[in-house]
């Protein structure tokens, strides 16, 4: 009978851990939302390229593929080794397409370093002007 309330407080106490894969709440990201004239698609590898020019400047990118609905979410980490750990999460950035091209959901942990001037690097990587973010 002894072992049921450690089993009790056990899982109570679980459910409050931070698991690696769990989210990060809103009140701790700053969110940026933007719009381009270009589709998705282009928006997407604007965005490849711009993390590719600029190294790990301002993060790594781990891209899902596109969904049917034509819209795709990258999760950005703050260097290529953190990439294995989800708890290492820097950002992510949203795309779907709407109407006059595509609507993109840019968030940013609010503790990174830099991180109002990585939001506008991210936005112009997606606008193609990558040579303005790394010149």
């Amino acid at each position: 009978m002894k072992i049921l309330p450690v089993l009790v407080i056990s899982i109570i106490l679980a459910g409050c851990a931070w698991w690696p894969k769990q989210a990060a709440k809103d009140g701790d990201l700053l969110t940026k939302h933007v719009s381009a004239n270009i589709a998705v698609p282009q928006a997407y590898a604007n965005l490849q390229q711009g993390f590719r020019y600029c190294g790990e400047k301002y993060g790594f990118p781990q891209c899902k593929p596109a969904e049917k609905n034509g819209a795709a979410l990258c999760d950005i980490y703050p260097d290529k080794a953190a990439s294995e750990k989800p708890d290492r999460l820097l950002g992510r950035i949203q795309l779907s397409p709407e109407p006059s091209g595509t609507k993109a959901v840019l968030r940013i942990k609010k503790n990174a370093p830099n991180n109002e001037d990585t939001l506008i690097a991210w936005e112009i990587f997606m606008s193609g002007r990558v040579r303005e973010a790394c010149p």
